[in-house]
């Protein structure tokens, strides 16, 4: 069994969630997060009908849509709602896109998503909020705050990719969050890449909490990244019930992510958990 804890296939306003900015200006290289792959057909037709069927080759049972509105980046939550509807089976939990930037429109997308959409969260970027915001910072926190008060999962995407400059991935601030909401279910997008070691640390210090989970994602399994093992022995000792397996595509594809994942050295016990247990657990999927 393997639960995809963050995909977001090629449907409708969802092939939207990479978009570059306007008048952005081209890259001089290929980004390492997308180098070592040749693009799947899903990538290239941009088809909802290839992407199942290379869940199928991948063996991805199950996988967790993802929303996203920060800035130009603009996903209908309309649209993920109609898609988890379309395939129920497939796809079980919908987390909501939210746009930290206007509270007032956020609070009411919450109570919408979560009390009358059946969504089981929702997902703030807040480096990429117009303007950029640290996660801990205060004008967002109604957002967690009524998460928390609806049961809803927040995922917060933090690390080296949201945002100005690589402070706001730093760890400390998630730490912050989650002692202010001990009872909000949170999430770490990309695990605070690269401060790998750090958000380590906020893990086991929040173990008294127990309101953190991670979702390392392509920083953990693109090969040659830093910090790839430090997850491994983390799982295998001390976190192996508080990590996700995600692909987070269409960054990377979806059989070459479990490919990828499954090459290190996770005990057996550990690495059920991670693809398939944890998540099924953190939002009651029948597995």
């Amino acid at each position: 069994m393997i639960i995809d804890a963050r995909v977001r296939p090629p449907y409708k306003s969802l092939q939207q969630v990479l978009a570059a900015a306007p008048g952005a200006p081209k890259p001089v290289k290929r980004s390492p997060l997308i180098s070592g792959y040749e693009r799947p057909q899903s990538m290239v037709q941009k088809s909802l009908e290839l992407f199942i069927a290379e869940m199928d080759e991948a063996g991805v049972d199950k996988g967790i849509l993802v929303g996203r509105q920060a800035g130009h980046r603009i996903v209908s939550n309309d649209d993920i709602a109609e898609l988890r509807d379309r395939y129920p089976d497939r796809f079980p939990v919908t987390i909501a896109g939210i746009n930290g930037s206007d509270l007032a429109a956020a609070l009411e997308e919450i109570e919408r998503t979560i009390s009358d959409m059946r969504f089981k969260g929702i997902v703030v970027d807040p480096g990429w909020c117009v303007p950029p915001l640290y996660v801990d910072d205060k004008r967002i926190y109604p957002i967690y705050a009524r998460c928390a008060e609806l049961g809803g999962v927040l995922y917060l995407t933090c690390s080296l990719m949201q945002g100005p400059d690589i402070s706001y991935a730093e760890p400390f601030r998630i730490q912050r969050v989650a002692n202010e909401f001990p009872a909000l279910k949170i999430v770490v997008v990309h695990g605070a890449f690269p401060f790998t070691n750090e958000m380590l640390g906020v893990m086991i210090a929040n173990a008294a909490i127990g309101n953190l989970w991670v979702l390392p994602d392509f920083f953990q399994f693109i090969p040659g990244f830093a910090g790839a093992q430090d997850w491994v022995d983390a799982a295998n000792h001390y976190l192996g019930d508080r990590m996700l397996y995600a692909s987070s595509y269409p960054v990377r594809p979806l059989k070459q992510s479990v490919e990828e994942f499954r090459r290190f050295s996770y005990e057996q016990e550990v690495l059920e958990n991670l693809m398939a247990k944890n998540a099924a657990e953190l939002f009651g999927i029948r597995i």
